[in-house]
């Protein structure tokens, strides 16, 4: 039996793993380890039955173990951890899709049963795929261009038409093409040529194999050195090949990050998406939207989108009930509605964000804990902070500058407001802005404020900035709002607090708690009670660094609890009247002391020993 997925096929009665074909150079134990947990796919594997199973009757530490599954990962490219999944204090759980292939079938055909219930979503492109599918089954075949930020799930959308297009009797074939610039001429479409020939064997494919040989054996990078004549008989004879094989059963080419396609595949790629318009043969190409380097490679893709018609289909986020079935998937565990609504608050729903999210020590507590209260503690993993400054670092250096100055304003700003901060021309701002928003960094509705696509990328930008920089940075925002709003600063007092408190403690704490304490009753006034109390809490800091025995710290106590008590919030009301009423003690305030104590028996709760009397 072989056990394949994406272009990986575990062999077993070779005992071999190969890739489009190739066999993988892979220690005996690591297959071992990757056998035992594809077989058991459906399920976590423990660590114990891992030692019982690949080093039976052998005393090995946790270290081997550790070590195996690195070397796996490493052979199967799964260094981000989608496919063999870590379950902590548990195990390991294999996530990719596998197809099962006996000795005695070679037409790549799935058995009607089976099923992938660890595909989320994309119920509307599903559609258009399948509807898509079916035309090509009727002998009109196209190509297909599936786009998207990375991580957001392009490969895996392919890899669930690939398997529902066997479920109809069609042949898949999937290649990948190779970030690297150094990738020989023609290697997407190699992958495909030894993919047909591991399944099939024969002259027939023997004579294929040589008509397409500079296909297979050209491996200079750079330039391709085929004179033109020579070109068009080799694109003529792969072209001819599939079209007459795709009279048998249909045919479905999965092209996986065609972005960094070599020049010749993607010219075999335009040539033989010309030729398939009358035949069964369908072409699914996933390409990153967002990548914007100047180099050929990104140049002559942007010219292949333009003379390569076919259906487009952008991917996007997850909604939040999807978000909330991933969630179930990926950890087994039914989450709340408040942790699932922070996850897609701050993940966007991009899949590959998600699941990097789940392995973090905030997701494992936010299951069994209130999710609002660990948001703000949640931890970002190395992983997911290399995965979006790969993201963030797809545009130019000067956009992503500008980018910094406006996480410092928040994770929504106004034009208006980044450019009186960064000093820059209108023009060149909107320039680096929709540089930014074209690789979905930066999203703008209707004419209105910027924001920032997921909090996570925000998260990133903001905390690369060193503390120090970040409140001088602050401080100067502030300094220039205030000029800049004048006598209407109380309307915009909100934005003010922000960035004064966040200057301190280089910042000018007098300004900080002028502010905190206009935000907290304008929020007041519009029975925005919770927000009121955050802004009181953000005057009380600002004391802290004034003077610790500054009697204002009194109102601005009594000033939370009052908001937390008017939010319906008994307990931090409570807590709030307490210290109040001790902070009034302290200070000889009978007024405060009366009101706290007031207020202490409206929610039910009396200190011994705090009443009106005690001054």
């Amino acid at each position: 039996m072989r056990l394949s997925w994406a272009e990986y096929e575990l062999d077993e009665e070779r005992f071999e793993l190969r890739r489009a074909g190739v066999k993988v150079p892979v220690q005996p134990k690591v297959l071992e380890l990757l056998f035992t947990l594809v077989r058991a796919r459906d399920r976590v594997v423990l660590r114990r039955e891992l030692f019982d199973t690949v080093w039976a009757g052998l005393a090995v530490s946790e270290a081997s173990l550790s070590r195996a599954v690195l070397e796996a990962r490493r052979a199967i490219g799964d260094e981000l951890q989608e496919v063999l999944v870590t379950v902590r204090g548990r195990g390991f759980r294999f996530a990719a899709f596998v197809v099962e292939k006996r000795e005695a079938v070679t037409s790549g055909h799935v058995e009607e049963g089976e099923s992938d219930a660890t595909f989320v979503g994309r119920v509307s492109c599903m559609t258009c795929l399948s509807a898509r599918f079916d035309e090509t089954a009727k002998g009109h075949g196209g190509l297909v261009w599936l786009s998207g930020e990375s991580g957001i799930g392009k490969t895996r959308t392919a890899d669930e038409l690939a398997r529902r297009a066997r479920l109809r009797g069609a042949m898949v074939y999937v290649a990948g093409a190779h970030e690297t610039p150094a990738s020989p001429q023609y290697w997407l479409w190699a992958q495909v040529a030894r993919a047909y020939a591991a399944l099939h064997e024969g002259p027939k494919t023997a004579s294929f194999l040589l008509e397409v040989a500079p296909l297979l054996h050209h491996h200079a990078s750079g330039a391709d050195v085929l004179s033109s004549e020579a070109r068009f008989v080799l694109f003529d004879a792969f072209t001819h090949f599939f079209l007459e094989a795709a009279k048998a059963q249909p045919v479905v080419f999965v092209l996986d990050d065609v972005h960094w396609a070599d020049e010749g595949s993607r010219a075999l790629l335009q040539f033989f998406a010309r030729e398939i318009r009358q035949a069964p043969i369908m072409i699914v190409c996933t390409y990153r939207d967002t990548e914007q380097s100047p180099d050929a490679r990104s140049r002559g893709f942007g010219m292949l989108l333009g003379e390569a018609a076919g259906l487009a289909i952008p991917l996007r986020g997850l909604g939040p009930d999807e978000v909330a079935r991933f969630v179930e998937v990926v950890s087994g565990s039914v989450p709340s509605e408040a942790f699932a609504r922070a996850l897609y608050d701050r993940t966007g729903g991009n899949p590959l964000y998600l699941r990097q999210v789940l392995q973090s020590e905030w997701a494992e507590r936010a299951l069994s804990e209130t999710a609002d209260e660990l948001k703000s503690s949640m931890d970002l993993q190395q992983g997911l902070v290399e995965s979006i400054r790969r993201h963030v670092q797809s545009i130019s250096v000067e956009a992503r500058e500008l980018l910094t100055t406006a996480a410092v304003l928040g994770r929504q700003f106004a034009f208006t407001e980044l450019a009186l901060v960064s000093g820059l021309p209108h023009a060149e701002i909107l320039n680096r802005l929709d540089e930014a928003a074209r690789a979905r960094i930066l999203l703008q509705a209707d004419a209105g404020p910027y924001s920032f696509t997921h909090a996570l990328v925000y998260d990133v930008l903001y905390k690369s900035i060193p503390s120090a920089e970040r409140g001088s940075k602050h401080a100067r925002i502030a300094e220039r709002l205030l000029a800049h709003y004048g006598s209407s600063h109380d309307v915009h007092s909100e934005a003010l607090a922000f960035h004064f408190i966040r200057a301190l403690p280089g910042g000018d704490p007098e300004l900080a708690f002028e502010f905190a304490v206009r935000a907290a009753r304008h929020a007041s006034g519009g029975n925005s009670h919770r927000t009121a109390a955050r802004y009181w809490k953000w005057a009380t800091r600002a004391l802290t660094h004034v003077a610790a025995d500054d009697p204002r710290h009194v109102d601005a106590v009594l000033g939370a609890a009052r908001a937390l008590a008017s939010a319906g919030e008994p307990a931090g009301a409570s807590a709030s009247f307490a210290d109040a009423a001790l902070l009034a003690r302290t200070f000889g305030n009978a007024e405060a002391l009366r009101e706290a104590t007031q207020g202490l028996e409206a929610v039910g709760t009396r200190p011994p020993g705090v009443t009106p009397k005690g001054v």
